[in-house]
């Protein structure tokens, strides 16, 4: 048996495995029991312990509706009671409350937003120097007729639990289909996960090609963006990198230049979009240090002929300049923030 993993931050939660619950108090176990049986999902693989239950499950969803009906069912101070802890074949996380599972947002349940998708896709325009549209970003946002929030609070919470995967497959899922709807073929659409969601590496494939495939999109015009918010230092990234390409899709790193995406990765990965963080970009028109940020990436990018695209584009100075400088896509509110209905039309600049 492994040393136990460090929980939360180091342990994503898996699709499969077994979840159990530990605690000293008879009347917080028979609570425990009785709302675990109530799930005909989680009933299926539930075993009662003598310190309280463990339940195996086969797919995120059971997990998710668990912890769901388990929020939903427990006091704050019966949560501090029980304590859980995940196995995953021969790996065990250490025992932890389980209230340490039980983060909201805008007063929902985080497993609630995963488990019903309470979030859709907006989309910012992605534009060449002559202003035509080439693509646009999918960000997830709050659906209209829900409460709001905000996405950058929804990861953290996710990810402070250990759900971050999870809300990114499903965030993934959702802006394939949905831009698959709206967009026509030949309008690249630039979607983002993250490295973590190597952990699942054969279901995250799967699924992600089968939502492709299922949407009716040529691949060609799907370019997954590896986002910056995490270490990129997965041995496995480059293979993966490599076994999106054989499906016919592109690859972008995203907000080079910030976090943990810098010009070494570059060349590990060998991306067909590099998007140059709006730090070297706010004001390059008259910064020395940021021009020549912006010329050394796009000669570390010319030597696989990959393509540089300017984030955070707010000025038409900047704008000028990173013409001139040969830079041939950009993004920012210059050219349109997110918006549910993407404008097809050229923009008259």
């Amino acid at each position: 048996m492994r040393l136990p993993l460090e929980w939360p931050s180091a342990a994503p939660m898996r699709d499969a495995g077994v979840i159990a619950f530990a605690s000293g108090r008879a009347s917080d176990r028979q609570k425990l029991r009785d709302t675990l049986r109530s799930l005909p999902h989680a009933a299926a693989g539930l075993t009662d312990t003598p310190q309280g239950a463990k339940c195996a499950y086969k797919d995120r969803f059971t997990l998710l509706q668990i912890l769901h009906c388990l929020q939903s069912a427990l006091r704050r101070e019966e949560a501090d009671r029980l304590q859980f802890q995940f196995t995953y074949d021969d790996d065990q996380t250490a025992w932890a409350p389980l209230s340490c599972l039980f983060e909201s947002v805008s007063g929902r349940n985080v497993t609630e937003y995963i488990l019903h998708r309470y979030f859709t896709t907006h989309f910012q325009p992605i534009v060449q120097s002559d202003g035509q549209i080439a693509g646009y970003e999918c960000l997830l946002r709050p659906l209209p007729e829900q409460p709001p929030f905000r996405p950058a609070e929804l990861f953290d919470k996710a990810r402070k639990i250990g759900l971050h995967t999870f809300l990114d497959r499903e965030a993934r899922l959702v802006s394939i289909r949905v831009s698959g709807a709206l967009l026509p073929a030949g309008v690249k659409r630039f979607i983002n996960f993250l490295p973590s969601s190597l952990i699942h590496v054969d279901t995250c494939l799967q699924s992600t090609f089968e939502a492709v495939r299922e949407s009716g999109t040529d691949p060609a015009d799907v370019v997954f963006e590896v986002a910056e918010t995490e270490p990129l230092d997965d041995p496995a990234l480059p293979a993966i990198v490599e076994r999106y390409r054989r499906e016919g899709f592109r690859i972008a790193v995203d907000d080079v230049g910030a976090g943990y995406a810098t010009i070494g990765l570059l060349d590990r990965l060998q991306p067909d979009y590099v998007k140059l963080d709006r730090s070297w970009i706010c004001g390059c028109d008259r910064d020395p240090d940021k021009q020549r940020h912006i010329q050394q990436a796009m000669e570390r990018t010319s030597r696989f002929r990959g393509n540089i695209l300017a984030e955070g584009v707010e000025r038409e100075q900047d704008w000028a300049f990173l013409k001139a400088a040969g830079v041939p896509l950009y993004q920012g509110y210059l050219f349109g923030k997110a918006s549910p209905v993407p404008t097809i039309a050229n923009l008259d600049y």
